[in-house]
C-alpha cells in the first residue's frame, strides 16, 4: 500500500515538472518575438509614402504606413521579406531586419506619366498636361454591345454625364461635361474628329469600332484653343487608319438583350371594378355590372396586364467588318457595320448601316494627301415612350398603366351582337 502511494506521488511530481517546462517554453517563445520597424519614402524627393500596403512574405495579414510613412510589426524571426505596394509606385519586395531601422525607397511608376495624350494643338505626355484632360479607355468602351459610342461613355469618365431624353432606340444622347453652363442655350460639347470640329452629335454617325483614341477636355483651357465653341468642353476623337504591312481583316460581333428591369404592380379585375364602383356607382354599375354580372364574378376573371402586351425582351446586334493595311507611301482602311437594336416596347427599334473609307497617300517628304469618306443610313421606328409636352396623357406609358384590365359590359354585348350577325 505504501509503495503504491509513493509511485502515485512520483508521477504527480513528474507531471508538475512537465507542465512547468511547457509553461517556460511558451513564455520563452512569446518573448522571442522580434519588433521590426522602418519608414517608406519616395525615391525622388524623400517624402513619406502614406497608406502603402505591406505584407510579410506576400501572404497573411497586411498593414499600411501611417501619416509619416512609418510602420511597425512583430515577427518570429529577426529578418523578414516584405512586399510593398502603393498607387503610383512600382511594387517591390525587400528584406527587413529587427537589428536596424529600415528605410525603404519606392520608385514612382512612369507608365501612366509617359502615356501619350492627344490635345487640341497636338500630342503630349500625361505628366506634361496642365489642364483637366480625361483619356477614355476605348478597349473597355468597345466591349459594351451598343451602336452609339455616347451610350458607352455613361459612367466611364468622371465629370461627364450621358443621358437619354426619351429612351427611344437610336435617339441622340445628351452629353454634359461638368454640369450645365447655360439655362436657355445648348450645353452640348464640341466634337473634334481627326482635327475637324463638329458641333452636332456624332452618336449615330461614328461607329464605336472605328475609334482609336478619345480624350475629353473638361476645363476652361479648351476655350483658348477652340474659342467660345469649346466653353462646354471638347471631345477629341481619333479614328483608326491603315498601317504599314499586309492587309489585316477584322470582324466583330456584339450581341445583347434589353428588358425592363422593373414593372409596376397592377390592379386585378376585382380590385379595378371595385375601385370604379366606389368612385361613381351610378355610372360604372351600368358599365361593369348587369342582371347576370356581379362584383364577385370578377374575382375569378382573368385580367389583362398591358405591360406584358407592350413590353418585351429586345435584342441588340452589331456586325463590324474592316480591312486595313498599306505601304510606306499608301495606307488604307475600309470598314462597314450593321447595327440592329429592338426597343423594349413592341414594334419599336433602330437600324443603322455604315461604311467608311480612309485613304492616305504620301507624295513627297512635304506633301501628303488623304481621303476620308463616311456614309451612314439610320432608321428609327416605333412610338416614343416619353410624355408629350402638349398632352402627357397621350404617352404610351400612361395608357399602359392606366387602361382598364377588363372589358366593360357594353363591349361584351357588342361582341356578342357582332358574333350573332356573322
Amino acid at each position: 500500500m505504501k509503495t503504491n502511494l509513493e509511485s502515485h506521488s512520483s508521477m504527480k511530481t513528474v507531471m508538475s515538472l512537465l507542465l512547468a517546462a511547457v509553461a517556460a517554453f511558451t513564455s520563452f517563445a512569446a518573448s522571442a518575438q522580434h519588433t521590426i520597424s522602418g519608414v517608406v519614402v519616395d525615391l525622388d524627393n524623400g517624402e513619406p509614402v502614406i497608406g502603402a500596403t505591406l505584407a510579410v512574405g506576400g501572404k497573411g495579414a497586411s498593414m499600411i504606413t501611417d501619416v509619416n510613412g512609418e510602420f511597425t510589426f512583430s515577427c518570429a524571426t529577426p529578418e523578414a521579406s516584405l512586399e510593398i505596394r502603393s498607387i503610383g509606385y512600382e511594387p517591390q519586395t525587400v528584406k527587413v531586419s529587427a537589428s536596424k531601422r529600415n528605410s525603404i525607397r519606392m520608385r514612382p511608376s512612369t507608365a501612366l506619366l509617359d502615356e501619350v495624350v492627344v490635345l487640341g494643338y497636338g500630342t503630349t505626355t500625361r505628366k506634361d498636361v496642365t489642364g483637366a484632360v480625361s483619356k477614355v479607355n476605348v478597349k473597355d468602351m468597345q466591349k459594351a454591345p451598343v451602336s452609339n459610342f455616347e451610350e458607352a461613355l455613361a459612367g466611364r469618365v468622371a465629370g461627364v454625364q450621358s443621358t437619354s431624353g426619351d429612351g427611344q432606340p437610336g435617339s441622340d444622347l445628351n452629353i454634359v461635361i461638368r454640369g450645365n453652363n447655360s439655362v436657355t442655350q445648348s450645353n452640348a460639347p464640341l466634337y473634334v474628329v481627326d482635327g475637324f470640329p463638329l458641333e452636332t452629335s456624332l452618336g449615330n454617325v461614328l461607329n464605336p469600332e472605328e475609334i482609336e483614341s478619345m480624350e475629353i477636355l473638361k476645363d476652361a483651357s479648351a476655350t483658348a484653343i477652340y474659342g467660345a465653341r469649346g466653353a462646354n468642353g471638347v471631345i477629341l476623337i481619333t479614328t483608326k487608319k491603315g498601317k504599314v504591312g499586309r492587309p489585316v481583316v477584322t470582324y466583330n460581333l456584339n450581341m445583347g438583350v434589353q428588358r425592363a428591369i422593373k414593372r409596376q404592380e397592377m390592379l386585378s379585375p376585382y380590385e379595378f371594378v371595385r375601385y370604379q364602383l366606389e368612385v361613381d356607382p351610378t355610372l360604372y354599375s351600368s358599365m361593369y355590372l348587369g342582371t347576370e354580372k356581379t362584383l364577385d364574378d370578377y374575382r375569378s376573371e382573368k385580367g389583362i396586364n398591358w405591360q406584358d402586351e407592350v413590353l418585351r425582351n429586345a435584342f441588340v446586334m452589331n456586325h463590324n467588318l474592316a480591312v486595313r493595311g498599306g505601304s510606306e507611301s499608301t495606307r488604307y482602311s475600309i470598314s462597314g457595320s450593321v447595327a440592329h437594336q429592338d426597343g423594349v416596347i413592341s414594334n419599336s427599334g433602330f437600324r443603322k448601316y455604315q461604311g467608311r473609307l480612309n485613304l492616305e497617300q504620301t507624295l513627297s517628304r512635304k506633301v501628303k494627301v488623304g481621303l476620308n469618306l463616311n456614309y451612314t443610313y439610320t432608321k428609327k421606328f416605333g412610338t416614343i415612350a416619353a410624355e408629350q409636352n402638349s398632352s402627357p396623357t397621350a404617352s404610351i406609358m400612361y395608357s399602359m398603366w392606366g387602361y382598364r384590365p377588363v372589358g366593360s359590359l357594353w363591349q361584351e354585348n357588342l361582341l356578342d351582337d357582332l358574333t350573332t350577325v356573322h
